[in-house]
């Protein structure tokens, strides 16, 4: 694995690794807390971060294990003669994480999935079910007057006023994935 600079003085990084032959260029950046991968380890076709063990795909930047929420960027290589080049888009590089698509809610569909709590299985399980194709409504019921949060966090450090440093996911992508928390 090698963290390539991209750019004078930009601090927009990524990760080049090699897979049985094939290079690859991805976010250099875990989506779970912004830690560098490269301190991390490549094992067969992941990149395992070093703190809390979330894995990407090297070809793809697909999030292959918990925790975390979305997978990374990837970006295209190019090779011109004995040189190799990261393809990088006319926006720039990406945030550091890029959420998975997932199946739009469909008023027709009379179905209700009904998870019972709030937490981090909670959320997991709602994104999945969208991920994979459920169109029904998906309601989580919570006895928290909060989104879903990290509670493994609460071992580690107490929050400052600001639980939003210790939430899964945002009021905005609950509201884009159509997944309502009662």
């Amino acid at each position: 694995m090698k963290e390539l600079d991209v750019g004078s003085g930009k601090k927009d990084k990524v990760l080049i690794t090699r897979h049985e032959g094939t290079l690859g260029a991805m976010g250099a950046f875990c989506c779970h807390f912004g830690v560098p991968l490269k301190w991390g380890v490549m094992f067969d076709d992941r990149v395992v971060c070093a703190l809390h063990g979330a894995s990407f795909n090297v070809s793809s930047g697909s999030q292959v294990t918990f925790p975390g929420e979305d997978s990374i960027p990837r970006y295209d290589i190019m090779r011109e003669g004995n040189k190799y080049y990261v393809v990088v888009p006319e926006e720039g590089l990406a945030n550091h994480t890029r959420e998975a698509n997932m199946t739009k809610r469909d008023p027709n569909d009379p179905r209700n999935f009904i998870i019972i709590g709030g937490g981090g299985a909670g959320i997991k399980c709602a994104e999945s079910l969208r991920k994979n194709g459920y169109a029904g409504k998906i309601t989580m019921i919570s006895p928290e007057s909060i989104l879903p949060y990290d509670r493994t966090l609460l071992s580690k450090a107490l929050p400052s006023g600001d639980s939003s440093k210790f939430t899964l996911r945002c009021k905005g992508f609950m509201k884009r994935n159509d997944i309502d928390i009662v």
